[in-house]
């Protein structure tokens, strides 16, 4: 949405949480779970009129990602990009 909005917009970062449980404290807290510097030319490689078959793990690596998980897909939490 961001690239088709701001035309001029080159690179943008996205970055996701979770709200986790803290076992220290009992309360929510929010764990970044990944962080991507995306770039407008490698995003709009990608083929949305075949979503079904974009593998989204796979697609993230094709950007500047910071991520922490495991071969079961177990998410550690990250430091977002900035």
């Amino acid at each position: 949405m961001a690239f088709h909005t701001l035309p001029s917009l080159e690179e943008l970062i996205i970055s996701g949480y979770s709200q986790r449980l803290n076992p220290a404290t009992g309360n929510i807290r929010d764990d970044y779970l990944f962080s991507a510097r995306v770039r407008r030319s490698v995003f709009a490689k990608i083929n949305f009129h075949n979503l079904k078959d974009v593998d989204p793990v796979i697609a993230l690596e094709r950007f500047d990602l910071v991520r922490k998980m495991s071969k079961t897909g177990i998410f550690h939490p990250i430091e977002p990009l900035t």
